[in-house]
C-alpha cells in the first residue's frame, strides 16, 4: 500500500493492486508452502509500471490454459492445486502472465501508475523512500492503517457503483417514459405492438438495476428475487379482464453477474411476451412457469407454457428471423450456451448458459 501511494495511485487502484498481490501470496504460501514476491519498477506504456514476480517452487498448475479461458469445470477439477485465483488475478491487474511447469510456478502483474516514464527517477527514490518508512514503523500500526485504508476504499467504490446504477435506472425509466407517451400516441397496431414490445425489454433491463441498487454486492444480485420482478413487471403489463395468466418462478436461488442478470431479464422477458401474445389465443386463463437452475457449472433457464404449443407444420420458432428471436439467439451466442424448443405440449424453451461467456479473455 505504502510503494503505490508514494507512486500516486488512486484509492481504487491502491486496492486493486493490494488486493491482487495478497491474493497471489497467499496462493503461493497454501498450494506451494511458501514463494517469493519480488517488487520493481519498469517503463509499460510511456508510463512508470508497478512490477510485481511471485515465483514459488510448488508442483505446477494443472490445467492452466483452461483455467484462464474460463472453463470451469476444468477449474473444478484443479481444486487441489494453484489456480482458483488467477482469473481474478488477470482483472486485477493491468498486464498479467503465468508461466508453470512441475518444477514451479511464476506469475508477473504489472499495475500502472498515473506517472509518466520521463518521471522514473522520481518515482524510484519515492518508491525507495516509502520500504524505508516500513522498515522503520511498527508492522501492527501499518496493517491496521492499511486495512482501514482498504475499507474506505471499497466502501467508496460501493457507493459509486449504487450511484451508477441509481442514475442508470433513472435514465431508463425516462426512456421508458418516452416510449409509454409514443405507445399511447400511436395508431397503428403495428407501432403499438413494437413500442409495447420495446418498453418490456427496457423495464427488464430497469428490474437489474433496482436488485443492484439494493443488493449487497454491486456487481452481482440474487436470480430469482431478480426474475420474480421480471414475471410481476409482465403480469402487470398484459393480464387484463379478457385473460389472466400466472406466472410461477421457482428454482435455485443463485447469485450472478449483473452483465448476466440483464442477459436473463431480456431473455425472460422476451419468453413471457412473446406466450401473452401467441400461447393463450382464444383462452381467458393460463399459467407459465419460469426455472432457473444450477448444473454442470451453467445456469439451465426453462420457460414453459400451458398454452396451444406448436401445431404441425408451424416454423420453428428458434429459427425465426424477428428482432426477438434474433436477439435471443444473440445473447446465448454470447455463452456458447444452447435452446431447446418442445411445442408438443404448449410451448418449453430450456437455455443453457455457461457461467463464462465465451468471449473470455485468457493469458495476456
Amino acid at each position: 500500500m505504502a510503494i503505490t501511494k508514494a507512486l500516486h495511485f488512486g484509492t481504487f487502484a491502491q486496492t486493486r493492486a493490494v488486493t491482487a498481490l495478497l491474493e497471489a501470496a497467499r496462493n503461493a504460501q497454501q498450494h506451494a508452502s511458501g514463494g517469493r514476491v519480488r517488487l520493481g519498477l519498469r517503463d509499460e506504456s510511456n508510463k512508470v509500471a508497478l512490477r510485481a514476480t511471485i515465483t514459488d517452487q510448488g508442483p505446477g498448475i494443472e490445467g492452466l490454459d483452461d483455467i484462464m479461458r474460463g472453463r470451469r469445470a476444468a477449474a473444478a477439477s484443479a481444486r487441489a492445486g494453484l489456480g482458483l485465483g488467477l482469473r481474478g488475478l488477470s482483472r486485477l491487474a493491468d498486464h498479467h502472465s503465468v508461466r508453470s511447469n512441475p518444477e514451479g510456478t511464476e506469475i508477473e502483474l504489472l499495475f500502472l501508475s498515473p506517472l509518466r516514464s520521463n518521471e522514473m527517477s522520481e518515482a524510484t527514490q519515492a518508491a525507495t523512500e516509502a520500504i524505508s518508512k516500513i522498515r522503520g514503523a511498527d508492522p501492527t500500526a501499518e496493517l491496521a492503517e492499511q486495512n482501514r485504508m482498504l475499507l474506505e476504499a471499497l466502501t467508496e467504490r460501493d457507493l459509486l457503483m449504487k450511484e451508477v446504477h441509481h442514475r442508470t435506472g433513472n435514465n431508463l425509466a425516462l426512456i421508458g417514459a418516452l416510449i409509454r407517451m409514443s405507445r399511447r400516441g400511436a395508431e397503428s397496431e403495428e407501432t403499438i405492438s413494437v413500442l409495447s414490445d420495446l418498453e418490456a425489454r427496457v423495464q427488464s433491463v430497469i428490474r437489474v438495476h433496482e436488485q443492484l441498487q439494493r443488493s449487497a454486492r454491486v456487481d452481482h444480485l440474487q436470480a430469482l428475487p431478480f426474475l420474480r420482478e421480471v414475471a410481476a413487471n409482465a403480469e402487470g403489463a398484459f393480464n387484463s379482464e379478457a385473460l389472466k395468466v400466472a406466472v410461477a418462478v421457482l428454482g435455485d436461488d443463485i447469485e450472478i453477474p449483473s452483465s448476466m442478470a440483464i442477459d436473463l431479464g431480456l431473455l425472460a422477458g422476451e419468453l413471457l411476451t412473446n406466450a401473452y401474445k401467441h400461447a393463450f389465443v382464444g383462452r381467458d386463463h393460463g399459467e407459465i412457469l419460469i426455472e432457473l437452475t444450477e448444473q454442470d457449472e451453467a445456469l439451465r433457464l426453462v420457460i414453459a407454457d400451458d398454452g396451444h404449443g406448436l401445431a404441425e407444420g408451424d416454423a420453428r420458432p428458434e429459427r425465426s428471423g424477428s428482432l426477438g428471436w434474433r436477439m435471443i439467439r444473440s445473447m446465448v451466442g454470447k455463452y456458447a450456451g444452447t435452446t431447446e424448443v418442445d411445442g408438443s405440449n404448449g410451448m418449453r424453451v430450456v437455455f443453457t448458459l455457461p457461467f463464462e461467456p465465451s468471449n473470455s479473455s485468457g493469458l495476456s
